[in-house]
């Protein structure tokens, strides 16, 4: 067993009023990497969130509040100095070449920032990257950017790194490149990584945290928890990706909700489009209501116009969860600058969800619906991915009586656009089927 680098115990998270953590303990060794694992939604990134700002705060604070967010724990234990370096998804380029960007913040020269990076780059064993230091960081492909990022973590000398899905959009390829630096790095320092991935998590992965509906379901040595997991709920896991706990019952509701949405399903049932929701100036392109003030679709924010504009234009709307259906994730810290949580399930452009992932994002749509959200689906255009998913999650409230046809139909009133391909199609019908056949509905 390595020796404890941090731990915290009890830790619980909320986003205004709703909890999104519920009691977590997590131990973190001085060296390796230890992935958290989890279906969407369940609150694995508000985890790497309250580690890094608890564990970061000054001895005996228990509990932070960042306005729209807040964090308390029973008990948090440093047993050394916590050193923290954070690799976001998707993170952005400066302008100027890759040693300027390792030169940024420092003290030392360009010549002494090169000496450094040659030292570091030999005890990595990756020199074959010392010619590209002279290039744009926009000429960069997204794999060698992101192992940029994770080299100047390294160069600061952390002893504990937070990484948010760093593979993210990559081929297998390029995410091999990436995760054999992670490797290199977890010999050096605490690496706390998020992934959806399973089959990386067993390249990479030392310890494991499971996270479901914002509790840890089991925690523990990485070589274990795959080969003889201790829990019922780990065991499904790994043999669906998924959780038992999206279950087919509909989450207990406000009455205000369950009335919009048959309210909603009414109206297209009658060949008529919803009502109008709540708008704003600023209301980003392709905006379109599916349950006024409730459930929503849209191009991904930033698509056609700034990015910070379109978030604005969604928080005046209303919207307080983005479920986010790209390879790529949308910035989840810059979404919740405007009080906008991000949840991110991603398939590929123009296809539709497995069976196994559409349950998870009706389960998830339940319960961000029942806990108050207002939730806008976005895929890159904001057209096939996002209306499969609206078209889909309305088949799953109606209990399977909607046919795949139907929601095709539903969709296309209110937006032309929404459910694109043929694959797209033949899924909502075999949708059908599913739910007829393998769910039991209250």
């Amino acid at each position: 067993m390595r020796p404890c680098l941090l731990s915290i115990e009890g830790l619980d998270a909320w986003y205004a009023d709703r909890q999104v953590l519920f009691g977590a303990d997590v131990a973190l060794p001085e060296r390796g990497c230890c992935v958290i694992l989890g279906p969407s939604g369940t609150g694995k990134s508000t985890l790497l969130r309250s580690i890094r700002v608890l564990g970061q705060a000054a001895a005996g604070v228990l509990q932070v509040d960042e306005g729209d967010w807040r964090a308390a724990c029973t008990g948090a234990t440093r047993h050394a100095p916590l050193r923290c370096a954070a690799v976001l998804q998707k993170p952005a380029r400066p302008a100027g070449t890759v040693l300027q960007f390792f030169c940024e913040g420092r003290a030392e020269d360009a010549a002494t920032v090169l000496q450094q990076l040659r030292s570091l780059f030999a005890e990595l064993d990756c020199r074959e990257w010392l010619p590209a230091l002279f290039d744009e960081c926009a000429a960069l492909a997204q794999a060698d950017w992101i192992c940029f990022n994770l080299l100047k973590v390294a160069a600061l000398q952390p002893n504990l790194v937070l990484l948010d899905e760093p593979t993210a959009g990559l081929d297998e390829a390029a995410a091999r490149r990436v995760l054999a630096l992670v490797r290199a790095l977890a010999l050096r320092a605490s690496l706390l990584m998020i992934t959806h991935h399973l089959g990386e998590a067993r390249v990479v992965a030392d310890q494991v945290i499971l996270m479901g509906n914002g509790r840890v379901i089991e925690a523990g040595p990485a070589a274990r928890f795959f080969a003889a997991p201790q829990s019922e709920q780990a065991r499904y896991f790994l043999a669906h990706g998924t959780l038992p706990e999206q279950s087919a019952e509909p989450a207990q509701e406000p009455a205000q909700t369950s009335d919009r949405i048959a309210m909603a399903m009414a109206a297209l049932q009658a060949g008529r489009r919803p009502g109008h929701g709540r708008g704003h100036a600023l209301q980003p392109n392709r905006f379109r209501w599916v349950v006024p003030d409730q459930l929503a679709g849209v191009a991904m924010p930033g698509l056609l116009a700034d990015v910070q504009q379109d978030l604005q234009g969604l928080q005046g709307s209303g919207i307080t969860t983005l479920l986010n259906l790209t390879e790529t994730p949308f910035d989840a810290a810059l979404a919740a600058q405007y009080g906008i949580e991000c949840c991110f399930t991603p398939m590929p452009d123009m296809a539709a969800p497995s069976l196994e992932q559409a349950v998870d994002i009706c389960a998830l749509l339940d319960r961000k619906l029942a806990a108050g959200a207002c939730v806008a689906v976005h895929c890159k255009a904001g057209q096939g991915r996002t209306g499969t998913v609206l078209g889909m999650y309305l088949m799953w409230r109606s209990k399977g009586q909607w046919s795949g046809e139907q929601a095709l139909r539903a969709m296309r009133r209110i937006d032309t656009g929404w459910i694109q391909s043929e694959a797209q199609r033949i899924f909502l019908a075999q949708f059908q089927r599913f739910l007829l056949e393998s769910v039991t509905f209250s």
